[in-house]
């Protein structure tokens, strides 16, 4: 699933469930004809009714039900016969990306739930037990965060009136879950005009920037925008690779030469490589043009290395904004001697779905059996932590720089009943080794220092240079 950025520092990453448009192709047509009836998905909280020419989408979460306007009018965008595999007895069928392993199952319901019957209403009551339960519901982490949900909801739902504002309602969701400080939760809504926003700042880079754009009463924006350009423009094209690098996947990835000897790919995002956008509109792109895409790049990377006869390999994610988890797992079986597992993943609040094993399968393709060096922060988050637990898996790798953000759910949205837009996460991965490092991030084989609050991305050439050194030494070892 498309896991994609809406600040670019910040990191925050969500999977967009809604895509636009009205078309309903045949195919969707005779999948919706076939399937006719109401499922509920074994965790997650969706029930989808497709009952004669009916395309409702419900949130269930408990003994609540929220109805999905904006989904149930896009459905067919959403749920299309590319991404559903359909049981052979009718009764069920499994969701997700054609190239992800793992999936959502939907189980046939003889009737739909009665919650749903008889959704939450948009007011502040029905607001607040829809929030609140959505968490309950779903929610994996509270333990990891220290926090006491039940209590947190019984003392905040004695603060709920008929008459309060919208504004109080979102700031009493926004103390509610103020210690949660997960990346992957988001609260998203519109108030008289003005956007409002629920997003934790979890970086280093996310809180210098908040800090610089205080101190020097500039737009935060303005700061993000600026350290972006000098990372990528700057740092990576001029410094790291001195001009002679080349940029490709729609500006999404650099590689190139060090020293002549050391093969450098900088890996800033895991989607959109079949779009000149930086942030590409996730509705628009096709599973199979962006697995032919990066594969055609990494083909193209991996003879350029061959040509020069590298010794080794620097695949810097320092700053990866993330994206598809199988795009990060293309990248790693360039580099991998035989099958091996990469995580497991499971959903915390299924019921019967079983853990799911997802493998590096080694390709025919041209690839590099030398050493490689992976550099991650704060800033390598979601898909882009996937790939280093898939990177991690393989014996060559050795992990350099500061852990990862910590944030590997796949981003579970939810609706509440006056349309605000709800992310959380419900997803649990576990590296190879079996460790969840959800939370904490992925702690480096080798510690080095990359970004930091005060300056930022400027001491990212100077960490590559650090490490260009270390793996010098190797070598001539």
């Amino acid at each position: 699933m498309y896991r994609h950025v809406r600040t670019v520092i910040s990191t925050t990453v969500f999977f967009q469930l809604l895509a636009c448009g009205t078309g309903v192709s045949s195919e969707t047509a005779a999948l919706y004809e076939r399937l006719n009836g109401i499922f509920v998905s074994d965790g997650y909280g969706y029930v989808v009714d497709l009952r004669g020419d009916t395309r409702d989408v419900y949130h269930l979460s408990g003994g609540t039900c929220v109805f999905d306007a904006d989904t149930s009018a896009g459905i067919q965008h959403v749920l299309g016969p590319d991404d559903v595999v359909e049981a052979t007895d009718g009764q069920s069928f499994a969701y997700g990306d054609a190239y992800e392993t793992h999936k959502i199952v939907f189980l046939r319901i003889p009737a739909l739930p009665a919650s749903c019957a008889t959704p939450l209403p948009d007011t502040p009551h029905g607001n607040f037990e829809a929030f609140a339960a959505a968490f309950s519901a779903h929610y994996a982490f509270f333990e990891l965060y220290g926090v006491n949900w039940p209590q947190q909801v019984a003392a905040a739902r004695s603060e709920v009136t008929s008459s309060m504002t919208d504004e109080d309602l979102f700031a009493l969701f926004s103390d509610m879950v103020a210690p949660i400080m997960d990346s992957h939760l988001s609260l998203e809504a519109e108030i008289n005009g003005s956007a409002f926003s629920i997003d934790p700042v979890t970086t280093e880079l996310g809180r210098g920037a908040i800090r610089l754009a205080d101190e020097s009463n500039t737009p935060k924006q303005e700061i993000v925008l600026a350290a972006l350009d000098r990372y990528w423009n700057e740092g990576v094209a001029e410094d790291i690779l001195a001009g002679q690098g080349r940029e490709t996947a729609g500006g999404k990835l650099q590689y190139g030469l060090i020293d002549s000897k050391i093969g450098y790919i900088n890996v800033l995002m895991l989607m959109g490589y079949t779009s000149d956008a930086f942030f590409p509109d996730t509705n628009t792109m096709n599973d199979a043009e962006e697995h032919q895409r990066v594969n055609a790049i990494l083909d193209e990377i991996m003879i350029s290395f061959a040509e020069a006869e590298v010794n080794a390999v620097i695949i810097d994610a320092s700053l990866n904004f993330g994206g598809s988890d199988y795009m990060g797992r293309e990248i790693a079986a360039r580099f991998a001697d035989r099958q091996r597992l990469a995580y497991t993943k499971a959903a915390f609040d299924a019921a019967g779905a079983p853990e799911t094993s997802v493998y590096i399968v080694p390709t025919d393709r041209p690839s590099f059996d030398g050493p490689v060096y992976l550099m991650t922060t704060d800033s390598t988050v979601s898909a882009g932590e996937t790939m280093t637990m898939a990177l991690r898996a393989l014996p060559n790798v050795t992990h350099v720089g500061q852990p990862t953000n910590g944030s590997f759910s796949d981003v579970l949205n939810k609706t509440l009943p006056n349309g605000w837009s709800l992310t959380l996460s419900n997803e649990i991965y576990r590296d190879h080794a079996g460790i969840l490092w959800e939370g904490r991030g992925i702690t480096p084989d080798i510690p080095l220092d990359i970004f930091n609050e005060t300056t930022l991305v400027n001491s990212h050439p100077a960490a590559v240079a650090t490490l260009v050194a270390h793996i010098q030494s190797q070598l001539n070892k």
